[in-house]
């Protein structure tokens, strides 16, 4: 688990680099607050202090420097009763120890030393998942400070954020990324029955594949291995055997003009509250998944 967590830690700096391109005094947001909460479930314990020992919400906010936001937001984790707590508007987005714990336990289903079809490993799982939570509850925050309008449902363009966001990280680290979030969405063991569909957000079905597409349009020599070939070209409902981990060329095909809108609506919503200047020295980063330097 310690292992885990320190690559959680460095899957979500962005900055902090050991005599490089940016330090931590150069990418500071004075306007987002962190906060560690202190468990009182002794089971919880081990996960608070590491992460507190690893700096991952000082790193988080380093990565959001860019970041020019007209209010306060608070970034915190905490011991919550259940493993989510979703964002409220005007609230502090929150990560639930319970959270962290699940995604270890989860992450069991991939042997240790092992990969998935896919080639994802029991790390990349529980940074990815982190990653994309922690992402997730931000684009919530955006959403609501900045007043970007969503049309469909807001946990959808949620996920497309955190999914655009992700791919920001190049290509080698975006794969460990996506690939370890779409994961808990494809070996989810819940049944979608009847009222279920009626739920704010996409099935986790729904929400694998979202994830793979957009990977795939976003950089899709990067990503050409996640799409089926033409020889498993089938919509639901045909005959034949298909990998079901993959994204149909049908859905494929799509993916670039679905990428190019979410890039238009990040550009027209999103980055006239960017810096562009500390945006470059975030982006400069190309060692943000190291399992550790000794910090």
């Amino acid at each position: 688990m310690q292992r885990i967590l320190i690559a959680v830690a460095f899957a979500v700096a962005a900055a902090a680099s050991t005599g490089a391109t940016a330090t931590a005094q150069d990418l500071q947001n004075s306007l987002i607050d962190i906060a560690y909460g202190e468990p009182s479930n002794a089971a919880y314990r081990p996960i608070y202090e590491r992460l507190r020992q690893r700096r991952v919400l000082e790193e988080l906010r380093e990565f959001l420097a860019p970041l020019r936001l007209p209010r306060r937001v608070q970034v915190k984790t905490e011991q919550c009763g259940k493993e989510s707590s979703p964002y409220a508007p005007g609230g502090p987005v929150v990560i639930c120890y319970e959270y962290v714990h699940a995604l270890e336990k989860f992450a069991e289903k991939i042997p240790a030393d092992a990969r998935t079809a896919r080639g994802v490993s029991r790390e990349d799982a529980v940074v990815g998942a982190f990653v994309q939570v922690v992402l997730n509850q931000m684009a919530h925050a955006v959403f609501d400070i900045l007043e970007v309008p969503v049309w469909g449902r807001e946990e959808d363009a949620a996920d497309k954020l955190a999914g655009f966001l992700m791919l920001q990280f190049g290509t080698e680290n975006a794969r460990k990324l996506l690939n370890g979030a779409a994961f808990f969405f494809e070996a989810s063991d819940r049944t979608w029955t009847g009222s279920d569909f009626a739920d704010v957000r996409g099935t986790d079905a729904q929400r694998f594949y979202n994830y793979l597409c957009v990977a795939y349009g976003g950089d899709a020599k990067g990503f050409r291995d996640f799409v089926q070939d033409d020889s498993s070209n089938r919509r639901p409902g045909q005959a034949g055997a298909v990998r079901t981990d993959l994204l149909p060329q049908y859905r494929a095909s799509g993916c670039r003009s679905e990428y190019n809108e979410l890039q238009y609506a990040f550009d027209q919503t999103i980055m006239p509250s960017v810096d562009r200047a500390l945006l470059d020295k975030v982006l400069a980063r190309t060692d943000w998944l190291r399992a550790g330097d000794g910090r």
